[in-house]
């Protein structure tokens, strides 16, 4: 059996019991541990990450603990004082971000004063999360929640090969447990580029959803920290529940929108300043309040916000607010004229990185902190109304959101002023049909006016538009122009692109340039050097066929590894087939499924085709014509709508397995099952 089988397996029969609703009086208790300041290998997010998640929890009803920077004994301290503090029958959480190491199958995870020396002097130093899991239980916990985001590559026990990359799988047999991890066993989680860890940034905004149920928090989070990352960090959980769970309690409210009428430069501020108060008037951080007064000292609230920072801060549940030290030049070293100057918190929590006039790496779409967001970009605005960066992330806040007409205003206020990423993500919401019908001509005009003001991917996506017809007529020759464009300029997606048009030559209706395959590897190539990881596998394959003039397998070989490593959901699949057919390189069963299985993560269908015929054959797997149903099953329910041989396929050789309705009905059970959790 497989190890995603398996995962799905572990999470599945857990939950398979009658539900029940956990009773929103039952007391809830968390603590929360964020370690960054070691001696070597410093980490930057855990404390935020460790108060963003202290804050959020306590908006859903948790009296918590928060421990930052923790030694050995104080962490054994904290454990041992928060489970003798628990009482019986209580829901129980602990959230650790920091350093950890795996050694023999077991997690432990590390105290700041920990120093690189031998494996067995840091263990002993260490916490075993296991135990921890076994000693809430023996507390009297009803239900447990475990969240590790402590899977961060470290310099610890660099030269040991006794100890394995990331952590490893972990199981509870006591209690109901549910055990989130950032990433899947034996993986490295990231630290981000914003001010939370990719992991936490994504749980922080499922949890502020209400009625939503625990596994569907960690499906989401699952889904947003796979896109987002692009594949190359995937969470996954391990749970034995049989009730259901909501953070917060289902609501008729409706979400906290603000009515901004037709906004202005002129009405920029009082917006902002409603924004930020529905943002934060049930905030357990008292920096929230003060902050709020220093940049809105004439607003109604005023006197409220002053009342709830002298009542936080009398209470023993409130917490400080996340830092950006790390992320900016110290003020001393600041130049007026230099680019520190200019770089707000805004920036830093919600920058964009599609955004050619960025001036932070920015965060990607689903990993976005959005309350803390709203907040910086609020606080920035009330400093620069006029600034149309900022309005321009302040409108994509919104959108993440769903706040489509909010985050519309802020995108057109931008786009008056000549902001070309507004004017992208304006096109995008009438190509998506956000919050809107579906308009491609108005997207259409939108990409030219953002096209002319030199945006790349505007250029990209009207290319698009020509080749797939969208509004216009298709013409593969105007939209060759359109990508050539981009391409000149450097854009990777338009480079790739062209390379796959060159690489397919005309169609059956003599459209579209004539293969050129120097020319498609010349455009791989330069996508690739760019950081495309479609462009790495499409120039993986290219190398390896044999196409071209001289056949390459080292480099195509090397290609596609780069591309699987990165992230790239078709590359693994091909490397696959590559190590199972034996023809290029020795036949390695185990290793192509372990590639399979990777793809297949990715959501590539053809990949659990492949796995299920591995289970078929009993190649690198125990034979099994029921795992086989299952993966032909999941094939079947994820393949790609515009190509339906991967559908045709998936449910030919499910047929052809010859089981019976009973073995089928639970081969799809379990599918749908697995997709529910893993979306």
């Amino acid at each position: 059996m497989t190890n995603l089988f398996k995962l799905c397996l572990t999470v599945i029969w857990g939950i398979v019991l009658p539900s029940l609703t956990i009773a929103q009086d039952q007391p809830r208790f968390a603590l929360i541990i964020g370690n960054e300041q070691y001696e070597i290998g410093a980490l930057r997010n855990p404390v935020n990450d460790a108060r963003s998640m202290t804050a959020s929890l306590m908006q859903s009803g948790f009296t918590t603990k928060l421990l930052e920077n923790v030694t050995a004994e104080e962490f054994q301290t904290g454990i041992t004082n928060f489970l003798d503090s628990l009482p019986e029958g209580a829901i129980g959480l602990f959230y650790y971000a920091g350093h950890a190491i795996q050694r023999d199958g077991r997690n432990y995870l590390l105290p700041v004063d920990v120093k690189a020396e031998s494996a067995d002097a840091i263990i002993s130093k260490s916490i075993d999360a296991a135990q921890v899991v076994e000693r809430f239980h023996k507390s009297g916990v009803d239900f447990s929640i475990v969240i590790l985001d402590a899977c961060r590559n470290n310099p610890f026990l660099a030269n040991d090969d006794e100890h394995g990359r990331g952590l490893a799988s972990m199981e509870s047999d006591a209690g109901e447990t549910l055990i989130g991890f950032a990433t899947q066993a034996g993986e490295v989680a990231y630290d981000g580029t914003g001010p939370n860890s990719p992991y936490t940034g994504a749980l922080i905004n499922e949890i502020n959803k209400p009625g939503k149920d625990i596994l569907d928090v960690f499906r989401s989070v699952r889904r947003s920290v796979r896109v987002w990352t692009n594949g190359q960090q995937r969470p996954f959980i391990s749970a034995s529940i049989e009730r259901k769970f909501a953070f917060k309690e289902p609501t008729t409210t409706a979400a906290p929108n603000v009515d901004i009428g037709d906004l202005t430069l002129q009405s920029v501020r009082p917006v902002v300043e409603r924004i930020w108060w529905n943002v934060i008037q049930e905030s357990p951080v008292p920096g929230d309040f003060r902050n709020f007064v220093n940049h809105f000292p004439e607003s109604v609230n005023v006197v409220k916000a002053r009342n709830l920072v002298l009542q936080l801060e009398q209470s023993d549940q409130s917490v400080r607010g996340i830092v950006f030290a790390n992320f900016s030049v110290p003020e001393e070293r600041r130049s007026v004229h230099g680019l520190s100057a200019v770089v707000t918190a805004c920036d830093i929590v919600a920058g964009d990185p599609d955004d050619p006039r960025r001036i932070t790496d920015g965060v990607p779409w689903g990993l976005v902190n959005v309350r803390q967001g709203l907040q910086e970009c609020s606080a920035a605005l009330a400093m620069d109304p006029t600034n149309p960066r900022l309005l321009h992330l302040m409108g994509r806040l919104l959108d993440i959101q769903g706040r489509y007409d909010e985050g519309e205003q802020f995108y057109r206020l931008a786009s008056s002023l000549n902001y070309n990423a507004s004017l992208v993500n304006l096109g995008f919401m009438f190509v998506s049909a956000k919050g809107r019908d579906r308009d491609y001509e108005q997207a259409l005009t939108l990409y030219r006016q953002a096209a002319d003001l030199g945006n790349l991917r505007a250029r990209t996506n009207i290319g698009e538009m020509f080749e797939r017809g969208w509004f216009v007529e298709r013409n593969l020759d105007e939209a060759i122009l359109w990508y050539d464009l981009a391409a000149q300029n450097g854009w990777p997606n338009a480079l790739d692109t062209l390379g796959n048009m060159y690489r397919r030559g005309t169609d059956k209706n003599g459209n579209g340039p004539a293969q050129d395959l120097i020319e498609a590897a010349r455009l791989y190539t330069i996508a690739a050097e760019l950081g495309s990881t479609n462009a790495m596998n499409n120039l993986g394959r290219l190398y390896l066929s044999d196409a071209l003039v001289e056949e390459n397998k080292d480099l195509g070989l090397d290609w596609l590894a780069r591309a699987s490593e990165r992230g790239n959901r078709f590359a693994p699949f091909h490397l696959g087939r590559i190590y199972r057919n034996g023809k290029l390189v020795e036949r390695d069963h185990t290793l192509a499924i372990e590639l399979f299985e990777r793809s297949a993560d990715l959501g590539f269908a053809p990949a659990r085709i492949a796995i299920g015929r591995m289970h078929v054959d009993g190649n690198g797997v125990p034979k099994s014509k029921e795992n086989a149903a299952f993966y032909f099953t999941l094939a079947a329910l994820t393949a790609d709508g515009k190509r339906p041989r991967q559908k045709e396929e998936a449910e030919e050789r499910l047929e052809a397995l010859g089981l019976d309705d009973d073995a089928l009905s639970r081969a799809r059970a379990l599918a749908l099952e697995w997709l529910r959790l893993n979306g």
